[in-house]
């Protein structure tokens, strides 16, 4: 079977999109003492479950048409659309490995007329709201979205892996795949690693630099 060049595996809050979408809803629904939720989660003492059934416990509203209004004015980064058209017109793969939640990303991609693989938490609306983590870890468990395990799974094909991302979420992944573009929390991990990393602020920087690794600079 012929392999693939390259096969691209992108976060989505505040990579595809151009603010963090899950903490833009929490910002605006939640009651003081999010944010101190938050940092325990950021330094690993709760799982992405835990942290989200205790932020929204402090919601003032759980009804979709609170989430609705808040979603609707996001911006997908510049330059994604045309990455897109890149990728499907050189046969490289992508795949969306989010740990934020399926209904704003189903939501935003059809709104751009793009469909696309995603592996994402699932939130139902409910008489409260509820949250389904399909693809966490067992042997570990802080993700809900075990991003390292997918990209083994899905990288089989292709030369090169390379991921883009901006968050703490996007650590252990980007240490498993050839190449990396990072900003913000990610980018300043790699660097303290001392790894190889691209920087980049929107989709046609990326375009940019996929340039020249295609011409072997």
């Amino acid at each position: 079977m012929e392999k693939i060049s390259y096969v691209f595996f992108v976060d989505f809050d505040g990579t595809i999109t151009k603010t963090d979408v899950c903490e833009t809803i929490i910002a605006k629904l939640a009651g003081p003492g999010w944010k101190e939720i938050n940092k325990k989660w950021e330094r690993k003492e709760l799982s992405t479950l835990a942290c989200a059934k205790e932020t929204f416990k402090l919601f003032t509203r759980k009804d979709p048409e609170a989430f609705q209004e808040i979603v609707e004015t996001v911006e997908v980064n510049e330059g994604f659309k045309a990455f897109v058209a890149y990728c499907q017109t050189k046969g490289y793969p992508i795949y969306i490995l989010s740990d934020g939640y399926d209904y704003y990303i189903e939501y935003i991609l059809n709104r751009e007329g793009l469909t696309l693989p995603y592996y994402s938490n699932k939130l139902t609306f409910s008489a409260d709201l509820e949250v389904a983590t399909p693809h966490h870890s067992k042997d570990c468990g802080l993700c809900g979205v075990c991003k390292t395990a997918l990209i083994q799974q899905l990288r089989k094909k292709a030369e090169k892996s390379i991921y883009i991302g901006d968050g703490s979420s996007d650590f252990c992944p980007a240490e498993k795949v050839d190449y990396v573009f990072a900003k913000k929390r990610l980018l300043n991990h790699c660097l303290s690693l001392g790894r190889q990393v691209y920087s980049f602020n929107n989709f046609k920087d990326i375009l940019n630099q996929m340039q020249r690794l295609e011409e072997g600079q």
